[in-house]
């Protein structure tokens, strides 16, 4: 497991707090969250990307290759770091 530290404004650590708690969450969990959101937006990103080009690709129909990371999209699930109090 990955261990760091980082500085953030003081204003911008209280709002960390604050959404953390807001989610019943540790602010570990709360950001560990947060990255894997942005994970997944940078997947769906990289799928638009791929997708555009291969339609501009004239006569290109081959998708197969995109159809794993479709199928992780549509089965994505709630975040593993929430807690349900």
């Amino acid at each position: 497991m990955f261990s760091t530290t980082f500085r953030i404004p003081d204003e911008l650590a209280g709002f960390l707090q604050e959404a953390a708690k807001a989610e019943a969450m540790s602010v570990n969990a709360y950001l560990a969250r947060l990255l894997e959101r942005e994970r997944q937006a940078a997947r769906r990103r990289q799928l638009a990307r791929d997708w555009e080009a291969l339609g501009a690709e004239a006569g290109s129909q081959e998708v197969e290759y995109a159809l794993e990371a479709q199928a992780e999209i549509a089965a994505e699930r709630a975040s593993p770091y929430r807690v349900d109090l």
